[in-house]
């Protein structure tokens, strides 16, 4: 601040002379200087653009240091990364950015005797717990975005989370760090007892200095230093010197955000994980109401209690927990103005009902009145709360039209006993700004999570951060708490000396100069090297992401790529989950659904400024063209951002006016060939045997599949069906109310027409007259390659034909999810108009007759599970009411995709994404059946397992418990 000048952290950057350094010293990792690694690597969760010079990817302990020394000897800056999931730029630098998630994520041993597990910075907090729970154990510190928060960047930032007042904190958890210091050279970061030697070089210095300096600062200390769960962190100097004068050198690691050294390995110790759990959810009138109710809460000791208002809750009803919840809540509590949740937990079901009955007593023996409670040992149920509370933070991003939940001042904390008189201030502020907010956040600790609704694109809105900032930062310092309470310092590092004083502000600056001298790691953080004129980052003077937004704001067709907030779910590392499967099997984020928006960004944003657009046109088509257009995004994005149809526009921006790909022109018209080809299915299957090399050759299309030679209309006269064309009229008394007409798609028509009949026969048995239309044209493929005009064409025909079957006043019944997901998502046709095969089989499912008994799994299509949850669990209680044993399983996405599978450039990846999760699901066990097309071609092509649509397995069991006759 005053005492500083403006300098430069570095030398201009030398991509050679640091690839020659890093070669010398036998880097393994790679080496990323091109524009969309950069690019992708420029923006977190927060409001700032800074994009690097160089990111690199170590896969090694080796290559960290080969990197750091690298650095150090060019002199550039180099920043660790985690997660990405930074609310303050944490990780946002020039220089080198350190990508340390991509590779070095393992596991590296469990000590189950002593409760200590060793991994590698880049493991996934969620990651960790999955494989902690199935040995009873679990990692504390619990962080909304656990599904992609990295351990390394949770020590960090020393995160903490919900249930903090009974756990603590990440730097309560780590016992050793292995780490490599600013010149390169490795380190072990521990406990230093108060008479043992000291160990050499920077870590020795800064021992020193801590030795000697820190006990005549302790009356500093305790007066800085709030009486609160929620530490002031940044070197955590509170905590470092122990009762006998030890040094806890870990919890000055904690906190320090990349600013000390670089971990490279973590042992953390964990706890034994709770067996049962309980949630009471209580509903007061508004905000402040709930707020001041968290006292009279305290006495009955919960786990935690979090916080929701009433906008988050609503805006939470548009994720897939609030189906499950919505009943449970009810009434009262759905329409109350701010909930609490508090959590309990224990080894007995019975101890927790007994935690849950002091919860529920002392809610309603307070003076502030609640308008509902209940309380639940439901597992659904509490998944679906906490998903509630964990996606608040995306659901927030949603906001309010263009209005976002903007993060910069949303973690700020302060002593319970102040949060009322605190929120009211906060609220004050923002009034005073015209701006709406939503909460959220960890009531029991003080800590609210308030995001303002802002368009950051408007030059007055970004304008509002500084005022707000500094008045948030004066309001919690009054209320004897923190601006930054949870998500770490990053550019807000400008605050430390007005929190900490200039005493003990200077003796930060000779900790963070014994440790990095020269500012190299992750310079203009927290505090800069004393004796140095580097100025600490301030936040108005790092570039607003708005700012770059705000050029490329007239883009209709890509509007949803600006909308990207970098909250990352995208990065989540469960392969089971849908979204992203290009992302997961490769760990590139340049080949993820934030690393493409950003590169849609970028684009527009040199093409409107009258750059030379074409090399950021062509990192962006190579990211998009690993994009399997799976839709997952659509849904699992807490802000929808849709990629694939951005990549649709796209590609019909880039190809306007150039030169198709040969392919392309075939895929255009591959859906008309196909229904032709069905004519004569021997014949094109001939053809195809015998074209196969050349189609390679020429189309680079492999493995496509064959047609069903028995036709779909041979089938459907079999099966009792009688086809409609469209236009045509129901015969003479046909009773509607049980009947239904199945609409055949250009997927499984052409070429498994067999579950279209054994859908057929299944409604039949259950009572209903069948009618079937024609194969019907979708124009998916032309849609996937950007052929907008022929899509829209095709869409609107096939609409017009829709309509007029609806008119008929039957259901309109589809089979293959990826068609029904279609119709939904871009045909925009709503559930009324056409009505999948479960849906309609759950409403018949009294008229089921017994099956044989059998057992099954399922795995769904990913982007209708993504979608629709629930389309599992109907496909159990259909088969449930069969007397069939049917359990749900969720595997991600198969790798197919429709076309992608099937192109030759594509086939490894396409394998790499079936490894994933799908090849060890469908090994040995209950039959697994399948609902997708696609999923089933894959799993024959890639293990030689011929699965089962769900009716084919619902009709064979029905066939053979009722021994063949119908039902």
């Amino acid at each position: 601040m005053k005492d500083h000048i403006d300098a430069p952290a570095s030398l201009p950057f030398d991509g050679a002379a640091f690839r020659q350094a890093l070669a010398a010293r036998g880097f393994r990792g790679q080496v990323r200087t091109d524009r969309a690694a950069r690019v992708v690597n420029a923006t977190d969760n927060s409001i700032y653009y800074r994009e690097p010079d160089c990111v690199i990817e170590p896969r090694s302990a080796e290559d960290v240091a080969a990197a750091v020394a690298a650095a150090a000897e060019v002199g550039v800056p180099i920043t660790p990364r985690g997660g990405g999931t930074g609310t303050n730029g944490q990780a946002l630098a020039q220089g080198v950015v350190l990508d340390l998630s991509r590779f070095m994520n393992r596991i590296v041993a469990f000590h189950e005797e002593e409760g200590i597990v060793r991994v590698e910075p880049g493991v996934v907090l969620d990651q960790l717990n999955a494989f902690l729970k199935a040995r009873g154990y679990v990692f504390p510190p619990a962080v909304s975005t656990g599904s992609r928060a990295t351990l390394g960047g949770m020590v960090a930032t020393d995160a903490s989370g919900k249930g903090s007042r009974r756990y603590g904190r990440t730097s309560d958890y780590l016992v050793s760090a292995e780490v490599v210091l600013a010149d390169g050279r490795p380190a072990t970061v521990g406990d230093l007892a108060a008479d043992a030697p000291l160990p050499p070089g920077p870590l020795g210095q800064a021992a020193a200095l801590l030795r000697d300096r820190l006990p005549a600062l302790s009356g500093d200390i305790a007066r800085v230093f709030p009486p609160m769960n929620r530490g002031l962190t940044g070197y955590n100097l509170d905590e470092v010197r122990g009762p006998n004068g030890e040094l806890r050198l870990t919890k000055l690691l904690a906190g320090s955000e990349g600013t000390l050294a670089v971990a490279t390995a973590l042992d953390l110790r964990v706890v034994k994980l709770p067996k049962h759990f309980g949630i009471a959810i209580i509903g007061y009138a508004d905000s402040l109401v709930a707020l001041g109710a968290v006292a009279d809460l305290l006495p009955a000791d919960p786990d935690a209690i979090e916080f929701l208002d009433d906008r988050t809750v609503h805006l939470g009803k548009t994720s897939p927990a609030w189906p499950v919840l919505e009943p449970v809540l009810g009434a009262d509590l759905a329409s109350s103005g701010g909930y609490l949740f508090a959590e309990v937990s224990a080894d007995t079901p019975e101890a927790v009902a007994d935690r849950l009955a002091a919860v529920e007593r002392a809610a309603l023996a307070a003076t502030t009145r609640a308008t509902g409670l209940i309380a639940t040992q439901d597992a659904a149920v509490m998944a679906a709360l906490n998903g509630l509370r964990k996606d608040a933070v995306g659901l927030m991003g949603k906001g309010k039209g263009a209005f976002k939940g903007v993060a910069f001042v949303e973690d700020a904390a302060v002593p319970p006993e102040n949060l009322v008189a605190f929120v009211a201030g906060f609220r004050d502020i923002l009034d005073a700004h015209g701006l709406e907010y939503g909460m959220y956040g960890h009531a029991d600790v003080g800590c609210v999570h308030v995001r303002p609704l802002m368009d950051m694109r408007r030059p007055e809105h970004r304008a509002k951060i500084r005022p707000i900032s500094d008045a948030v930062a004066d309001l919690a310092r009054a209320q004897n708490g923190l601006i930054w309470g949870e998500h770490g310092k990053g550019v807000r590092g400008e605050y430390v000396e007005l929190y900490f004083g200039p005493d003990l502000f200077a003796f930060l600056r000779r900790i963070k100069a014994a440790f990095d001298p020269a500012n190299r790691l992750n310079p203009g953080k927290l505090v800069t090297a004393f004796g140095t004129d580097l100025a600490v980052d301030r936040i108005d003077a790092i570039p607003f992401r708005g700012a770059r937004d705000e050029r490329i704001a007239g883009h209709t067709a890509f509007a949803k790529a600006s909308e990207c907030n970098g909250n990352g779910a995208c990065f989540h590392w469960d392969s089971a989950n849908e979204m992203c499967p290009s992302y997961k099997a490769t760990r590139d984020r340049v080949q993820s659904p934030k690393g493409r928006a950003a590169l849609i960004r970028d684009w527009l944003d040199i093409r409107d400024t009258g750059g030379d657009a074409a090399p950021a046109a062509d990192a962006l088509a190579a990211s998009l063209a690993t994009c399997l257009s799976c839709k997952a995004c659509t849904s699992q994005c807490p802000v929808h951002v849709d990629i694939p149809t951005l990549k649709a526009e796209f590609l019909a921006d880039r190809y306007a006016h150039r030169s198709r790909p040969l392919r392309d022109r075939l895929v255009r018209h591959m859906e008309a060939l196909t229904l032709v080809a069905a004519r004569v299915p021997r014949l094109a299957n001939l053809g195809m045997a015998i074209a196969q090399g050349g189609l390679a050759r020429a189309f680079g299309l492999v493995d496509l599949p064959r047609f069903g030679v028995r036709g779909l209309e041979a089938r459907m006269r079999a099966a009792g069906a009688r086809r409609l064309a469209p236009g045509e009229g129901l015969p003479a008394g046909v009773d509607r109310d049980n009947a239904a007409l199945l609409v055949c798609d250009s997927f499984l028509g052409p070429f498994e027409p067999e579950v279209l009949e054994s859908a057929a026969r299944v409604l039949a048995r259950l009572g209903v007259q069948v009618f079937h239309t024609p194969i019907q044209r979708n124009g998916k493929a032309a849609q996937v390659r950007g052929y907008l005009d022929a899509f829209r064409a095709t869409r609107d025909a096939a609409v017009a034909r829709i309509d007029a079957y609806a008119a008929l006043g039957v259901p309109l019944v589809t089979v293959e999810p990826a068609v029904t997901m279609l119709y939904r998502q871009d045909y925009k046709l709503e559930e009324g108009v056409l009505t999948s095969l479960d849906r309609v089989l759950m409403s018949l499912a009294d008229r089921m007759p017994t099956g044989a008994g059998a057992r099954f799994r399922l795995i769904g299509h990913c982007t209708e599970t993504s979608a629709d949850p629930g389309n599992l669990t109907r496909w159990q209680r259909i088969f449930a009411a069969a007397g069939l044993a049917l359990t749900p399983q969720r595997a991600g996405c198969c790798g197919m995709a429709g076309m992608f599978g099937h192109e030759a450039e594509n086939r490894a990846l396409s394998r790499q994404v079936f490894d994933l999760d799908w090849a060890e699901k469908i090994g040995a066990g209950d039959e697994v059946l399948a609902t997708g097309f696609s999923c089933r071609g894959q799993a024959e092509r890639f293990a030689g397992a011929r699965l089962r649509h769900p009716v084919q397995a619902l009709e064979a069991a029905l066939r053979v418990g009722t021994g063949g006759a119908g039902g």
